[in-house]
């Protein structure tokens, strides 16, 4: 249990760094440093050549989405102004902070099956060959990031 929850605030803190949200949990980053419903999967989408059922398809599957996932973001933002408020001006209760932080690490798991739930109802739509060139450009982000991680590493080192 007790690794479960430092589990899951781990979680909670690193996406917390990554968002870049105000104190008062304003707009910022969210996942992939994309404003959340901007680009949404129609980024990685892109270059597919979707046929016209297809794109209705994803964009039925991504407004009923939308439609899940905003009650929570509400959720998110408003355990965000209570931990601000919780620890304004340097309090801390563990007992509370702790409270707090499993809310959001339960929330933030909350946000990540229903990106994924997403994620597999599209790519059912795809054809074999939208899939496998889905899957090589993956593979080259992937090896970007590994590249750009070793270059950051390197440029650490000197």
């Amino acid at each position: 249990m007790i690794l479960v929850a430092v589990l899951g605030l781990g979680a909670v803190f690193a996406v917390a760094q990554r968002a870049g949200h105000n104190s008062e949990g304003g707009k910022g980053r969210h996942f992939g440093g994309h404003k959340a419903g901007k680009h949404g999967i129609g980024m990685a989408l892109r270059g597919l050549d979707l046929t016209d059922e297809q794109k209705a398809k994803v964009k039925e599957l991504s407004d009923a989405h939308k439609a899940t996932v905003e009650p929570i973001k509400a959720a998110v933002k408003e355990s965000r102004i209570k931990m601000n408020a919780a620890t304004a001006n340097g309090a801390f209760d563990e007992a509370q902070v702790s409270a707090i932080a499993t809310e959001q690490a339960g929330l933030m798991a909350k946000l990540v099956v229903e990106k994924e739930r997403l994620k597999a109802q599209v790519h059912t739509l795809l054809t074999d060959d939208q899939k496998a060139k889905l899957a090589e450009r993956k593979a080259k982000m992937e090896e970007r990031m590994k590249d750009r991680q070793q270059r950051k590493a390197e440029k650490a080192g000197e």
